[in-house]
């Protein structure tokens, strides 16, 4: 777990070119200087962490998730593998949607529904499987500026049965920063959905991300709007 020096530090320090940091987990690497490239699927040309105790210990029910972002509008989303030299990042833990604002963003729960169908479909029974503590993966999330272009940043992680998320102090957005929901043109906004599951609409506040649920095929058409901008 980050110390809440970390956050603050990480907070006052600009991103490079408008890309963004993931600081929970902790990211692979700087994917800053070459050869890494955020530009670079699917892990901005970061090798997988070797050393399985230099992973990020994550509950198995989902752990918190930190990103440092620099655009003031990204269309963000965050995905799981499962595994090691994973390029298949087919569990889809959070949809994509509009993180607003520029610094720090947190979600406390990533994605717990989604998690366990994706260990349902992986074979597992669901979260009291006794092999997913120690079970190896990695944590993809996606951030796409006003251009259209997407950028990369992966963090390898362990489930561990004792993890814990981050504490509320450690988990805060930056003032002015928060998740919106992504909806159909014409559509009224959609309320519910909080860290990733379920709970209240999205608040400008010091608090942790809030986001709404499920995106369904407007995702597709925001970003061909995104790219447009």
């Amino acid at each position: 777990m980050l110390s809440k020096t970390l956050f603050v530090a990480a907070a006052m320090v600009a991103g490079v070119n408008a890309h963004f940091r993931l600081l929970e987990p902790f990211w692979r690497g700087s994917s800053f200087a070459a050869p890494a490239s955020q530009y670079i699927y699917p892990c901005a040309n970061v090798n997988e962490t070797t050393d399985v105790s230099n992973r990020t210990v994550w509950p198995v029910t989902g752990g918190s998730t930190l990103i440092n972002g620099s655009h003031e509008h990204a269309l963000t989303a965050i995905n799981l593998a499962l595994g090691t030299n994973v390029t298949n990042f087919n569990i889809s833990l959070v949809e994509m949607f509009n993180q607003t604002g520029t610094g720090l963003f947190c979600l406390k729960e990533t994605g717990r529904a989604n998690l366990e169908a994706g260990f349902k479909a992986a074979g597992y029974s669901g979260f009291d499987d006794q092999r997913i503590n120690g079970l190896l993966g990695t944590i993809q999330v996606i951030q796409l500026g006003h251009s259209g272009s997407a950028l990369y940043n992966c963090a390898d992680i362990r489930f561990n049965s004792t993890a814990q998320l981050l504490s509320d102090d450690q988990c805060q957005n930056s003032t002015g920063v928060s998740g919106v929901a992504i909806t159909n043109v014409g559509s009224e906004s959609q309320n519910g959905g909080a860290n990733g599951t379920s709970g209240q609409a999205p608040q400008p506040t010091g608090a942790a991300g809030h986001i709404s649920p499920a995106l369904g095929t407007a995702v597709f058409a925001a970003v061909l709007a995104w790219g447009l901008l």
